[in-house]
């Protein structure tokens, strides 16, 4: 054998014996680390860790949401070194938030315990005096300065302050204070106002604040001409007639706004958006610009739904916004659910251009439904023709309508009722947002009558009045308020059409009861009475933003006299869901006449 061969096996050996070497390294470390790895015996307590904040109860749950440590807290998902080490940052967490609540000498002691398998972080808060504004200084620069005709403006502007001296700092506050401040320019005259300059000097050892602001209006800016982007379908005087901004006019982001909804309101349009330029150098006649995605000018759509008041749905919808070639909209639809059939349709005409009703949407609407509600069924024919005033804010309807109906009872005639009725409706309505409201009122009255004649067996009248109250309380509380009244006055209950009389219950009215039910019984049947009364209060706290829980407490009835009226109560709770598409409500009620429960499912709210 040769050397060099002999060579060659020793280190092929010596290899071999390292590679053996390494191996039983590795499957003695692995052996270990498995060992390690192994779970705690059945039964050994795991350490689980929570978080106590004593402090007052204005800034606890603010704590409660700030500091990260309750977070991971939370989440039970985090060693014991990082446990500690977000122990000790909370601290200063802590001191920063009291500071934002105006508590700028606040002391926190912590204290850590170990409470059988929980090892507990306690913070003791001491918020010590809260500091107050002791004076405001507003400075307004700009056209607004130099124009004595803003005068009184910059006076109301000082009045509307909202963090007022004697009031207690809170870093919220002094922010909403200048937004509002500053969003009373931008809304009109100056959509390129500014706050130039602001500081909130704090003294602790005083606990006072000097607060200064210094506002610059920018120019005065005025409206130019109306440029129309994405129209493509429909004719440019079907905006032209909703256009109420003029040339050279002040500069109003109501007036946009008030253009925006318009258009949406005619049907045409998916979406319309109306901006300006803000150019501090070129702030007149400064063109509105509108950009439009025009809807398809026909469409069938077909649907379903649920509800407890009236069970499973189906409906079809047939809807043409060029009506025999005209700017006439058209809107049909077939409905049928478990207590009624309806088919009808509403032609809505251009908006009239003659100063005494500029604006104003006239339209007419026909209708046959069939309603089997309670014992009684009622065929309902219903014409009707209208004239719209076009602000949704201050909506005003006039209307002239011819309604007939046939009624049968349980062992009774058939009763033909009929009637020709002028009307006038006014709305008021003041809600922070229309399609799903946090705040604000909507009030309506509405007034009909006709005298006697060829259609009306005797002269009638009728009044309805109905208001309802979307209030916020402290945080995480809200109120709801509704009130509805109503009577007919001069004729007989079996000389009016349904459609003129009252009964209520179900899920928008008084909860506790089926749809309806609660009326005046006549053959075994429940029929609609000359009178209505219903209250109702509702309390919801807020989990989160989109959930919630709530109690109320509803009543009504209707009545052929007030005589013979008493409220039918029904008391209840529900969860409340902020859904994509509005408010979802999910109520469980007990009717204090029925003695029984009753499961109520609604969407939105019954203005």
């Amino acid at each position: 054998m040769e050397i060099g061969d002999l060579t060659r096996i020793l280190t092929r050996l010596f290899n071999l014996l390292r590679g053996l070497r390494l191996a039983a390294c590795w499957l003695a470390w692995s052996l270990a680390s498995a060992t390690w790895a192994q779970p705690a015996e059945p039964g050994a307590p795991m350490q689980r860790y929570e978080v106590i904040i004593d402090a007052p109860p204005a800034v606890a749950g603010r704590l409660n949401e700030s500091l990260e440590l309750t977070r991971r807290v939370r989440e039970q998902a985090l060693p014991l070194d990082e446990f500690r080490r977000l122990t000790g940052v909370a601290t200063q967490q802590i001191t920063e938030v009291m500071a934002t609540e105006g508590y700028f000498s606040a002391r926190t002691d912590v204290a850590t315990e170990q409470q059988g398998s929980t090892l507990v972080a306690r913070f003791t808060v001491v918020p010590g005096p809260r500091t107050l504004v002791e004076d405001v200084d507003l400075k307004f620069t700009g056209h607004i300065a130099t124009n004595p005709e803003a005068a009184a403006r910059i006076e109301r502007l000082r009045r509307l302050w909202s963090l007022k001296p004697g009031e207690a700092f809170r870093q919220q506050e002094w922010a909403d204070a200048k937004n509002g401040l500053l969003k009373n320019l931008l809304n009109r005259d100056y959509p390129a106002a500014r706050i130039a300059a602001s500081e909130a000097r704090i003294d602790p050892a005083r606990q006072r604040a000097q607060l200064a602001v210094e506002v610059d209006s920018g120019p005065a800016f005025t409206f130019g001409e109306l440029e129309v982007h994405g129209l493509g379908r429909y004719p440019r005087r079907t905006i032209d007639a909703q256009n109420t901004i003029r040339p050279g006019e002040p500069y109003s982001q109501e007036k946009l706004n008030e253009l925006q909804s318009r258009i949406q309101d005619t049907g045409y349009f998916k979406s319309a958006f109306a901006t300006i330029e803000v150019d501090p150098a070129h702030p007149q006649q400064v063109p509105v610009r509108l950009d439009l995605v025009e809807n398809e000018r026909r469409r069938l759509a077909l649907g379903g739904g649920i509800s407890t008041d009236t069970g499973a749905r189906l409906q079809a919808r047939w809807l043409d916004r060029r009506f025999l070639g005209r700017d006439w909209r058209l809107e049909s639809e077939a409905r049928v659910d478990r207590v009624s059939g309806t088919i009808g349709g509403e032609l809505f005409f251009p908006r009239r251009d003659e100063e005494w009703v500029k604006g104003w949407t006239p339209s007419l609407a026909a209708s046959f439904a069939r309603t089997d509600i309670s014992g009684e069924v009622n065929d309902k024919i219903r014409n009707v023709a209208r004239l719209t005033s076009p602000s949704r804010n201050d909506e005003k309807m006039w209307s002239l309508s011819l309604l007939a109906d046939r009624q049968q009872l349980p062992g009774a005639e058939p009763n033909n009722r009929r009637a020709l009725v002028a009307g006038w409706r006014y709305t008021r309505r003041r809600l922070d947002n229309f399609f799903s409201p946090r705040r604000g009122y909507v009030a309506q009255v509405d007034l009909s009558g006709g005298p006697a004649g060829a259609v009306n067996e005797t002269s009638l009248g009728r009044v309805t009045t109905q208001f309802t109250l979307l209030q916020p309380l402290i945080p995480r509380w809200s109120a709801v308020f509704r009130a509805q009244a109503g009577q007919v006055f001069g004729a007989r209950r079996e000389q009016v059409p349904d459609d003129l009389l009252f009964r209520t219950g179900g899920d928008q009215t008084v909860r506790g009861y089926a749809y309806n039910t609660l009326g005046v019984a006549q053959n075994g049947a429940i029929v609609s009475g000359r009178v209505l009364a219903v209250l109702s209060a509702e309390l919801v706290y807020h989990f989160t933003p989109e959930w919630g829980a709530a109690v109320f407490s509803d009543a009504g009835n209707a009545a052929d006299s007030w005589r013979d009226f008493h409220f039918a109560r029904g008391t209840g709770a529900g969860v409340r869901w902020r859904s994509p598409v509005g408010p979802v409500n999910v109520d469980l009620a007990f009717g204090h006449e029925t003695r029984k429960p009753r499961l109520h499912f609604s969407l939105g709210y019954g203005f």
